[in-house]
């Protein structure tokens, strides 16, 4: 069973925008919406859920859907005027808390690949030396816009290649 499926789930108000667990609700500007989740540090991740105008907001079920990609954001994007929605927040479990983000890296001109990681517990972060092959799976590290995110979202729900996820691939 699904370890957010059978958790007790907070739902508080925070009065950080950024606050671990914040829902932001996106307007995908095509009658559709995105939803998102802070996580720790910058990294947010998307869920491949669909809203539609009007429709009634279950926090729960929106962090209960699977996770489409997780990236970190600009922090412009949890404004509260100019930004996305900020809905409540939903507590991270544990796991979510002490999580280790790992990204893809690679250098511009040597072509050195390493995967950058930090620790949400020590602070820690660094990079690890890496092959090509043990970056697959792994997001690019990268810091992304607002509406670059949204137009992988749309891309995403549409079946779609992202101009943007292509541009940040491992080149071998």
């Amino acid at each position: 069973m699904d370890q957010r499926k059978s958790d007790d789930r907070k739902i508080v108000k925070a009065r950080a925008n950024r606050a671990p667990g914040r829902i932001v609700r996106i307007d995908l500007g095509d009658g559709r919406y995105a939803y998102g989740r802070q996580l720790t540090g910058v990294s947010v991740e998307f869920y491949d859920r669909v809203g539609k105008p009007g429709e009634t907001i279950d926090l729960i079920r929106i962090v209960c859907a699977p996770v489409a990609f997780r990236v970190c954001v600009r922090d412009y994007a949890f404004r509260r005027s100019g930004g996305w929605e900020l809905l409540d927040v939903v507590s991270l479990t544990q796991e979510e808390q002490s999580a280790v983000e790992r990204y893809a890296k690679q250098d511009v001109i040597t072509k050195a690949i390493s995967i950058y990681w930090s620790d949400p517990i020590s602070g820690a972060y660094g990079e690890t030396p890496a092959t090509f092959e043990e970056c697959q799976g792994l997001e690019r590290h990268a810091v992304w816009d607002p509406h670059h995110v949204e137009e992988r979202l749309r891309d995403h729900f549409d079946g779609c290649p992202n101009k943007w996820v292509e541009s940040l691939q491992l080149k071998v």
